[in-house]
Protein backbone atom coordinates (compact mmCIF):
# COMPACT_ATOMS: atom_id res chain seq x y z
CA UNK A 1 0.00 0.00 0.00
CA UNK A 2 1.02 3.53 -1.23
CA UNK A 3 1.23 6.37 1.52
CA UNK A 4 -1.61 8.21 -0.67
CA UNK A 5 -3.86 5.16 0.20
CA UNK A 6 -3.56 5.84 4.27
CA UNK A 7 -4.43 9.71 3.78
CA UNK A 8 -8.44 9.72 4.06
CA UNK A 9 -8.23 6.84 6.35
CA UNK A 10 -9.63 7.76 9.93
CA UNK A 11 -8.71 5.08 12.69
CA UNK A 12 -10.98 7.04 15.21
CA UNK A 13 -13.97 7.71 13.46
CA UNK A 14 -16.31 8.63 16.73
CA UNK A 15 -13.63 11.85 17.57
CA UNK A 16 -14.88 13.63 13.84
CA UNK A 17 -18.66 13.17 14.94
CA UNK A 18 -18.03 14.09 18.95
CA UNK A 19 -16.22 17.24 17.20
CA UNK A 20 -19.24 17.82 15.59
CA UNK A 21 -21.70 17.47 18.13
CA UNK A 22 -19.83 19.50 20.68
CA UNK A 23 -19.63 22.47 17.91
CA UNK A 24 -23.21 22.08 17.23
CA UNK A 25 -23.51 22.32 21.05
CA UNK A 26 -21.99 25.53 21.20
CA UNK A 27 -23.60 27.39 18.54
CA UNK A 28 -26.72 26.63 19.81
CA UNK A 29 -25.56 27.57 23.63
CA UNK A 30 -24.46 31.00 21.31
CA UNK A 31 -27.25 31.37 19.49
CA UNK A 32 -29.45 30.84 23.13
CA UNK A 33 -27.45 33.36 24.83
CA UNK A 34 -28.07 35.81 21.72
CA UNK A 35 -31.42 35.40 21.93
CA UNK A 36 -32.34 35.97 25.62
CA UNK A 37 -29.94 38.54 25.98
CA UNK A 38 -31.75 40.18 22.68
CA UNK A 39 -34.74 39.85 24.49
CA UNK A 40 -33.67 41.07 27.74
CA UNK A 41 -32.32 43.89 25.75
CA UNK A 42 -35.39 44.28 24.02
CA UNK A 43 -37.47 44.22 27.66
CA UNK A 44 -35.52 47.15 28.86
CA UNK A 45 -35.40 49.10 25.74
CA UNK A 46 -38.87 48.54 25.93
CA UNK A 47 -39.74 49.73 29.61
CA UNK A 48 -37.15 52.75 28.53
CA UNK A 49 -39.59 53.86 25.90
CA UNK A 50 -43.14 52.96 28.04
CA UNK A 51 -40.94 55.20 30.72
CA UNK A 52 -40.24 58.01 28.30
CA UNK A 53 -43.73 58.25 26.57
CA UNK A 54 -45.13 58.24 30.00
CA UNK A 55 -42.86 60.87 31.25
CA UNK A 56 -43.85 62.99 27.68
CA UNK A 57 -47.21 62.56 28.52
CA UNK A 58 -46.71 64.05 32.33
CA UNK A 59 -44.77 66.99 30.91
CA UNK A 60 -47.13 67.56 28.32
CA UNK A 61 -49.96 67.77 31.04
CA UNK A 62 -48.40 69.96 33.01
CA UNK A 63 -46.69 72.21 30.30
CA UNK A 64 -50.74 72.88 29.48
CA UNK A 65 -51.64 73.19 33.07
CA UNK A 66 -48.69 75.66 33.40
CA UNK A 67 -50.25 77.69 30.06
CA UNK A 68 -53.39 77.89 31.31
CA UNK A 69 -51.81 79.34 34.76
CA UNK A 70 -49.64 81.17 32.57
CA UNK A 71 -51.88 84.34 32.44
CA UNK A 72 -53.21 84.56 36.04
CA UNK A 73 -49.23 84.03 37.37
CA UNK A 74 -48.97 86.78 35.15
CA UNK A 75 -51.27 89.69 36.49
CA UNK A 76 -50.48 88.01 40.33
CA UNK A 77 -46.61 89.07 39.79
CA UNK A 78 -47.70 92.40 38.06
CA UNK A 79 -50.02 93.10 41.43
CA UNK A 80 -47.55 92.07 43.87
CA UNK A 81 -44.70 94.37 41.84
CA UNK A 82 -48.06 97.19 42.03
CA UNK A 83 -48.06 96.61 45.70
CA UNK A 84 -44.84 96.54 46.46
CA UNK A 85 -44.43 100.16 44.37
CA UNK A 86 -47.03 101.41 46.42
CA UNK A 87 -45.48 100.48 49.66
CA UNK A 88 -42.31 101.71 48.89
CA UNK A 89 -44.04 105.46 48.14
CA UNK A 90 -45.90 105.15 51.09
CA UNK A 91 -42.56 104.41 52.82
CA UNK A 92 -41.00 107.17 50.85
CA UNK A 93 -43.63 109.81 51.38
CA UNK A 94 -43.93 109.53 55.26
CA UNK A 95 -39.64 109.31 55.48
CA UNK A 96 -39.76 112.69 53.88
CA UNK A 97 -42.93 113.94 55.59
CA UNK A 98 -41.21 113.30 59.09
CA UNK A 99 -39.81 116.95 59.57
CA UNK A 100 -42.70 118.51 58.87
CA UNK A 101 -44.51 116.73 61.36
CA UNK A 102 -41.76 117.04 63.47
CA UNK A 103 -42.20 120.77 62.66
CA UNK A 104 -45.74 121.11 63.05
CA UNK A 105 -45.37 119.00 66.65
CA UNK A 106 -42.53 121.11 68.00
CA UNK A 107 -44.98 124.50 67.16
CA UNK A 108 -47.84 122.86 68.84
CA UNK A 109 -45.67 122.36 71.72
CA UNK A 110 -44.19 125.49 71.89
CA UNK A 111 -48.45 127.29 71.98
CA UNK A 112 -48.95 124.86 74.61
CA UNK A 113 -46.31 125.69 76.99
CA UNK A 114 -45.41 128.92 77.05
CA UNK A 115 -42.43 130.67 78.73
CA UNK A 116 -42.83 133.88 80.23
CA UNK A 117 -39.85 135.99 79.57
CA UNK A 118 -38.88 134.31 76.25
CA UNK A 119 -39.35 135.30 72.56
CA UNK A 120 -39.05 133.12 69.50
CA UNK A 121 -37.01 135.17 67.00
CA UNK A 122 -36.32 132.29 64.53
CA UNK A 123 -37.20 128.51 63.71
CA UNK A 124 -35.50 126.79 61.56
CA UNK A 125 -36.52 123.09 60.23
CA UNK A 126 -33.72 120.67 58.39
CA UNK A 127 -34.21 117.06 57.72
CA UNK A 128 -34.07 115.34 61.15
CA UNK A 129 -33.42 118.23 63.42
CA UNK A 130 -34.73 121.99 64.23
CA UNK A 131 -32.64 125.32 65.01
CA UNK A 132 -34.08 127.81 67.47
CA UNK A 133 -33.25 131.14 67.91
CA UNK A 134 -34.92 133.28 70.78
CA UNK A 135 -34.23 135.88 73.37
CA UNK A 136 -35.09 135.61 77.19
CA UNK A 137 -35.27 138.52 79.74
CA UNK A 138 -33.03 136.79 82.19
CA UNK A 139 -30.90 133.74 82.98
CA UNK A 140 -34.19 131.53 84.89
CA UNK A 141 -36.54 132.13 81.81
CA UNK A 142 -33.79 130.77 79.10
CA UNK A 143 -33.50 128.01 81.51
CA UNK A 144 -36.89 127.41 81.78
CA UNK A 145 -37.49 127.42 78.37
CA UNK A 146 -34.67 125.09 77.40
CA UNK A 147 -36.06 122.61 80.34
CA UNK A 148 -39.20 122.54 78.44
CA UNK A 149 -38.13 121.67 75.04
CA UNK A 150 -36.50 118.55 76.93
CA UNK A 151 -39.35 117.39 77.81
CA UNK A 152 -41.03 117.63 74.44
CA UNK A 153 -42.20 114.50 72.87
CA UNK A 154 -39.97 112.60 70.30
CA UNK A 155 -36.53 115.37 70.86
CA UNK A 156 -33.59 112.68 71.13
CA UNK A 157 -31.25 116.08 72.35
CA UNK A 158 -31.04 119.52 73.21
CA UNK A 159 -28.39 121.09 72.16
CA UNK A 160 -27.20 124.39 73.52
CA UNK A 161 -25.22 126.38 71.10
CA UNK A 162 -25.22 129.98 72.19
CA UNK A 163 -26.20 131.73 75.18
CA UNK A 164 -25.02 135.35 75.77
CA UNK A 165 -26.35 138.29 76.35
CA UNK A 166 -26.58 140.65 73.83
CA UNK A 167 -24.15 144.01 73.67
CA UNK A 168 -26.19 146.85 75.36
CA UNK A 169 -26.23 149.86 73.53
CA UNK A 170 -25.29 152.96 75.42
CA UNK A 171 -28.34 154.24 77.69
CA UNK A 172 -28.96 157.26 79.59
CA UNK A 173 -27.86 157.15 83.24
CA UNK A 174 -30.83 156.80 84.57
CA UNK A 175 -32.58 153.69 82.60
CA UNK A 176 -31.70 149.98 83.64
CA UNK A 177 -32.96 148.23 80.91
CA UNK A 178 -30.76 145.39 80.75
CA UNK A 179 -30.21 143.47 77.17
CA UNK A 180 -31.88 140.75 76.33
CA UNK A 181 -30.00 136.67 76.63
CA UNK A 182 -29.88 135.21 73.28
CA UNK A 183 -30.47 131.37 72.76
CA UNK A 184 -29.32 129.43 70.09
CA UNK A 185 -30.68 125.65 70.62
CA UNK A 186 -30.72 123.02 68.24
CA UNK A 187 -32.78 119.76 69.09
CA UNK A 188 -32.44 116.43 67.41
CA UNK A 189 -36.00 114.42 66.68
CA UNK A 190 -35.56 110.53 67.83
CA UNK A 191 -34.47 108.40 64.85
CA UNK A 192 -32.25 110.81 63.25
CA UNK A 193 -29.16 109.81 61.57
CA UNK A 194 -26.79 111.54 63.40
CA UNK A 195 -28.30 111.86 66.66
CA UNK A 196 -26.38 110.29 70.28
Amino acid sequence: MSARAWDGFNLLPWRLAAVRRLRRRRALEWLAALLIGAAFGSAVAGWQTFERIRADTRRAAIEQQLAQLGAPLREARRLAREADERAASLREAQQKAKPLMHLFALIEALARVRTQGVTLDQLVQHADETELQASATDEAAAAAWLERLHTLRDIEAVNVREMKREAQARQPRGTTNVAPIHVAARLVWKGAKGAK
